[in-house]
């Protein structure tokens, strides 16, 4: 294990030009963390800067977050909560966990796949509404008329195909070898991906009319946060990008609560 990098800042650069799977693992101090912090609010700085450009330019609207109605239906403690320990935590073992790994490499792919199996099927299947039982309530029916039934299914049978697939490569010690090769050669890809995909994920919790071309610009803060969370899980481990996760999240929700505690 080496020791922790003179600047953080310049380590990042160096590793976003062309991200490795096996970068040397590096030990976190206090200090360490601490500039790693100042690192990702510096991203998160330029990340603001491009929402706020293209909220003037392209006059996006003001829109509603998921993370109101949380702070609405829940008591202070358990906002915190899960705010900043229980979605850090899972979000940071679904998209960084797999990193380090071979078999968590093609997980991410086939992730990747799976969705684009979906929207390219979804365009094109018809979505079978007839599916959907006459007996459910109202809100029931209309949260399941938003999906394609077609492309639920189509999808799923992928992923199942997948997972088998990585079975078959993980059984075979060569396969595997030969596999991981590939996967180091193409790690680049799949980091940015994964980043995008974090960051594509949380547009989800924005409700509200809104147009398509909106959407880089409303998940950049959360893209940002993938490269930077991404760099720390393979530079210095799991528990540093949770941890970074977790302070990038506690510091808007207690703001959010001081500011709900002034209005009352």
């Amino acid at each position: 294990m080496s020791s922790p990098p003179k600047s953080i800042l310049i380590d990042i650069y160096e590793f976003l030009k062309w991200p490795r799977r096996q970068i040397e693992r590096a030990p976190m101090n206090l200090e360490t963390f601490i500039r790693l912090v100042g690192v990702h609010y510096l991203f998160l700085l330029a990340a603001i800067i491009l929402l706020s450009l293209g909220t003037f330019i392209f006059k996006i609207d003001q829109l509603e977050h998921s993370i109101e109605n949380l702070l609405k239906d829940s008591s202070a403690l358990q906002f915190l909560f899960m705010l900043a320990v229980l979605a850090p935590i899972l979000e940071e073992l679904i998209f960084r966990f797999p990193l380090r790994f071979r078999r968590g490499s093609l997980f991410i792919l086939l992730t990747v796949s799976t969705l684009l199996v979906y929207l390219v099927s979804a365009t094109f299947l018809p979505p079978m509404h007839e599916l959907i039982p006459q007996d459910q309530p109202a809100d029931v029916v209309e949260l399941l008329q938003g999906a394609n039934f077609s492309a639920i299914g189509l999808s799923s049978v992928w992923f199942l195909f997948g997972l088998f697939g990585l079975f078959i490569i993980s059984a075979s010690k060569s396969l595997l070898e030969k596999t991981g090769r590939y996967v180091d050669h193409i790690f680049p890809y799949i980091f940015y991906i994964s980043a995008m995909i974090f960051g594509y994920v949380h547009f989800t919790n924005f409700a509200g009319e809104m147009k398509w071309f909106w959407i880089p610009f409303l998940i950049m803060p959360q893209f940002m946060m993938g490269l930077v969370m991404g760099y720390a899980r393979l530079r210095f481990g799991m528990p540093s990008n949770i941890l970074l996760h977790a302070v990038n999240n506690l510091i808007p929700g207690l703001f959010m609560l001081g500011f709900m505690g002034m209005e009352g």
